[in-house]
């Protein structure tokens, strides 16, 4: 935020601001909801988490607020914000990783979500019975979610530099829009009614951006339990979300969009030459005089082998690769954005197309009752082998006198 302060995108700042806030929040209040005993304590779920050997419900909650809100909102600061800075290594290195933890944090959290069978007033189902229930599946489906949320991640980077910050967040809101559309297609009133539901979906999608990239009621395995209507509703603004994102990157604007703070710095498809294809190609240029400059040598005695440049120091003429004004890191990390950004986006888009026509569950929200089912008794097995735990480990007369109260001993005597 200080990063955006500081290169004048102050509604971007206060934005990323209140959505930090938020999920501390949510993380405070769920959480304390969730814990046996009734308050939000961390540390002490944590050794109830030891003890039990499986995480705590109230401590799941912790992990979804970090990996459905938090994460997103990481994932999208680090990376921008690093576009507009001259990096250092460190700092270079530092933004990738963030990238990666990031993209990494949110797909964990869809896969939890991925795993929700139980619905309303059912029995609460974590990724752990999906993955025991279903390991190579839930395996690729962490895959496929990993690209999706760096190809996103990656794709926001890209045009945000290009653009504004301010031209790639309406796509976020149309996709929390699309998941209430969606919700008001099922007709499903289970909370208080089809509009009540439609408002929690669309409020929903935009504290947990991570819901309006992939959309909230598209699943692979199981129906949603939480949001209702067909995926192809969400589905289809994520193509279109992107197919304008990329179009509006070969525009020219000058001088930008208003004469308002940083709307109106310039940008466009000159942007997009100066800070990530004039890069791309300065990195290309160097990789490939590098490889011309070394030859390997095999040594089959020795059985070994050993790189050697033709050059006694240094790389002879190549040089580490720069670009107009952005030195080398900067130069490196936004190559690394662009190509993870036109690899994983067109490959997200195929895969969100093959799973239209292919799975019935993600496009329409057909039931899978034999995947709920094994989901479901999976889940049981583990609530039983976590209760053993908490018990032989003496946990579970701990938190019921926490529970009751500070008087509780003393009525014990």
């Amino acid at each position: 935020m200080l990063t955006f302060v500081h290169h004048g995108d102050f509604w971007f700042a206060g934005f990323m601001a209140i959505f930090v806030a938020l999920n501390f929040l949510a993380t405070f209040l769920v959480a304390r909801d969730m814990s046996e005993v009734k308050r939000c304590d961390p540390l002490g779920e944590a050794k109830l988490c030891i003890a039990r050997q499986v995480p705590t419900r109230a401590w799941q909650v912790i992990l979804f607020c970090e990996r459905n809100i938090e994460a997103p909102g990481t994932g999208l600061i680090g990376p921008y914000g690093a576009t507009r800075l001259a990096l250092t290594p460190i700092q270079a290195a530092s933004g990738l990783y963030g990238l990666y933890s990031s993209a990494k944090a949110m797909a964990e959290g869809r896969v939890d979500q991925e795993a929700e069978v139980g619905g309303q007033g059912g029995i609460p189902t974590t990724s752990y019975a999906l993955k025991a229930a279903r390991p190579t599946k839930a395996a690729m489906l962490s895959l496929w979610y990993f690209c999706t949320f760096a190809a996103e991640l990656a794709a926001f980077s890209v045009v945000s530099a290009t653009l504004h910050p301010f031209v790639t967040l309406p796509g976020y809101v149309l996709g929390a829009v699309a998941n209430g559309a969606a919700q008001w297609w099922s007709g499903d009133n289970g909370i208080v009614s089809v509009k009540m539901a439609t408002v929690r979906a669309i409020g929903l999608s935009c504290i947990s951006v991570a819901l309006a990239m992939a959309g909230g009621p598209n699943r692979t395995f199981v129906k949603s339990a939480p949001f209702g209507g067909p995926g192809w509703i969400p589905a289809v603004f994520i193509l279109i979300r992107f197919v304008a994102w990329a179009g509006l990157c070969f525009l020219d604007l000058p001088h930008g969009l208003l004469p308002l703070g940083s709307l109106n710095r310039p940008m466009g498809f000159p942007v997009l030459q100066a800070k990530f294809l004039r890069p791309a190609a300065a990195c290309h240029k160097a990789f490939l005089c590098f490889a011309s400059q070394t030859r390997m040598t095999t040594e089959t005695q020795a059985n070994s082998t050993s790189l050697a440049f033709t050059a006694e120091v240094g790389f002879g003429e190549c040089g580490w690769p720069t670009a107009d004004e952005l030195n080398t890191p900067a130069t490196i990390f936004n190559t690394c954005l662009l190509v993870l950004a036109v690899v994983l986006v067109p490959l997200h888009m195929c895969v969100v197309v093959a799973m239209l026509v292919l799975n019935p569950t993600y496009s329409s929200g057909a039931e899978n009752s034999s995947a709920k089912n094994e989901i479901l008794m999976k889940q049981r097995e583990i609530d039983d082998f976590a209760r053993r735990n908490e018990q032989s480990a003496g946990q579970h007369t701990e938190l019921n006198l926490l529970a009751e109260g500070p008087g509780t001993d003393a009525q014990a005597q």
